[in-house]
């Protein structure tokens, strides 16, 4: 085992760990942890990893009172990771410490030229590759067989790819057949020639390219069914599969980080940057930045399970997206409410009694009382009402991203101010609920957005009208007017940069909404459907 990962061994409860000052720390894939059974939630699809396996350099379990010191070293990934994995841990701190990819998974080139269909592209440095004959075959470092930890063409199944343009440092989609080629010829270590299968493809001179694969077989990091989590002055460059996945915690913090690509490089994540699935007291994120990613900054949910069998007092319930699966959501105690499928409105409360987790995407659920007499089986759903947190989001600076700013489905407070938010390819604020489609739960009470500067947002037009803040929860009931959620505070924001004539700010199916004391660069209009009382 590597140096790093063998240290953890020892970590008893109160320990203090610190790093060599400025060391680097090289963990491959073959000497670190590797752990079975941590399922995780919006990640990998049951055939992408059947197991829940997991390889991991700073792995603790069922620990208290640990501070681990990185004193300025750097944790360096050789393969696929998911670096840090802390389960039923209890005040922990992780402070100045850098997490970083030797051969990050997502690869980028630059366009050097195009002439007409012929192209001279410039792999990054960090870059490994093949020419096979009209493809490339992106590859991982070789593992101590010599067999890479990851091929995969450019044409494979399941590439994802996005233009960047560093000097609007904006992305636009594109489409993988006009990434087609004739020939290729490699010239050098990092540059090879090319000749598009489409010679008018947009593919100009100067642009990056980015690709990836959509699996997740491994996040930035899992932190399951911990309490008082701190991380202080972290220096990510890069995470593989999806970001920081808080599952089922409480208390939360991200302190002083900085989620930001590598000098030379233009993504720091393949997916969100912050995941917060089923956590519950204090979600705090503050002074934080964050650019470079090919999803949200923040998603804030919990999971709705669906009713498919009816018992007296017991029920089985079931997962229901495919990357969404097989963790623990409930527990003895837990309070849900029973969610119409078509409203997204409560009706009816219980309390679980006992578990017992039949499949990957089964648990039997024992409750205190019997089930409502309205429960639409097959379609109604449930939410963990005990583990919905507060958020906080402080101060911030997320920059340009190829997804939405902040996700936030939470029945707890939510304070978003001070914050600044720059060329998102969707809205600054995105809150939704849906039990058909992501399932992610739930409703919102108060949501507060102030103080916070919005510019150049929407610019991916994901929806009419180019929304920078946007309500949208998924009714299927087309005469449904019960609303979804609560208030929306928003003041004494600035927006600037609208991607149309005006601002829009869409709300549907929200109770209330005060929009007083904010500066425009621009008319705003209030698109609204199912709203109530709206104070301006």
């Amino acid at each position: 085992m590597n140096e790093l990962s063998a240290r953890c061994l020892d970590l008893r409860d109160g320990d203090h760990l610190v790093l060599g000052h400025g060391k680097t720390y090289h963990v491959w894939q073959d000497d670190a942890f590797c752990l079975e059974g941590y399922y995780c939630s919006n990640s990998a699809k049951q055939h992408e990893n059947p197991t829940g396996r997991r390889y991991s350099a700073l792995y603790i379990k069922e620990k208290k009172q640990i501070t681990i010191d990185g004193n300025g070293a750097t944790l360096l990934v050789h393969g696929k990771m998911t670096p840090l994995l802390f389960d039923r841990c209890e005040d922990i701190t992780v402070k100045n410490l850098t997490i970083d990819y030797a051969v990050p998974t997502m690869t980028e080139f630059t366009i050097v030229e195009n002439s007409g269909g012929d192209c001279i592209l410039r792999m990054n440095p960090d870059c490994l590759f093949r020419v096979d004959g009209n493809q490339l075959c992106w590859l991982g470092e070789p593992d101590k067989n010599g067999i890479p930890y990851w091929e995969e063409y450019h044409l494979g199944r399941g590439r994802y790819f996005k233009l960047y343009d560093p000097q609007t440092e904006k992305c636009r989609d594109f489409q993988k057949s006009d990434l087609a080629f004739t020939s290729v010829e490699q010239i050098d270590a990092q540059t090879v020639r090319v000749r598009l299968a489409n010679p008018d493809a947009f593919f100009p001179a100067g642009h990056v390219m980015q690709t990836r694969s959509i699996v997740r077989d491994q996040v930035g990091s899992l932190f399951q069914r911990c309490k008082n989590l701190r991380f202080e002055n972290l220096r990510v460059k890069f995470m593989h599969g999806l970001g920081m996945v808080s599952q089922f915690c409480e208390n939360v913090a991200f302190v002083d980080c900085d989620f930001t690509p590598a000098e030379g490089r233009t993504i720091a994540s393949t997916a969100d940057f912050f995941q917060f699935s089923g956590c519950r007291g204090q979600l705090l994120i503050e002074r934080c930045r964050a650019r470079g990613a090919q999803d949200d900054h923040i998603n804030v949910h919990g999971t709705h399970l669906r009713v498919v069998e009816a018992d007296g007092q017991s029920m089985v319930v079931r997962f229901m997206h495919a990357e969404s699966w097989g963790f623990q959501a409930f527990a003895a105690g837990d309070r849900l409410e029973f969610i119409r499928w078509d409203t997204l409105i409560p009706y009816a409360e219980t309390v679980v009694t006992a578990f017992d987790r039949l499949n990957d995407t089964d648990i039997r659920l024992w409750l205190d009382r019997p089930l409502p007499e309205t429960l639409v089986l097959g379609k109604d759903v449930v939410e963990n009402v005990d583990w919905t947190p507060d958020l906080t989001v402080r101060n911030c600076d997320f920059g340009p991203t190829s997804g939405r700013g902040i996700l936030c489905t939470t029945r707890g407070k939510v304070v978003i101010e001070q914050n600044r938010f720059e060329k998102l390819w969707g809205p600054a604020l995105l809150v939704e609920d849906d039990c058909n489609f992501w399932f992610e739960s739930g409703c919102t009470r108060e949501i507060i957005f102030r103080e916070n500067e919005v510019i150049d947002c929407e610019y991916g037009h994901m929806w009419p009208e180019t929304p920078v803040i946007r309500y949208s929860p998924k009714v299927m009931d087309e005469e449904s007017t019960a609303f979804v959620h609560g208030k929306l505070v928003l003041t004494k924001n600035r927006f600037s940069r609208p991607q149309g004539a005006y601002h829009a700010i869409w709300l549907e199916y929200l109770r209330e909404a005060e929009i007083t004391d904010n500066e425009f660069d621009a008319p705003y209009r209030i698109v609204s459907r199912h709203t109530g009382k709206i104070t301006e």
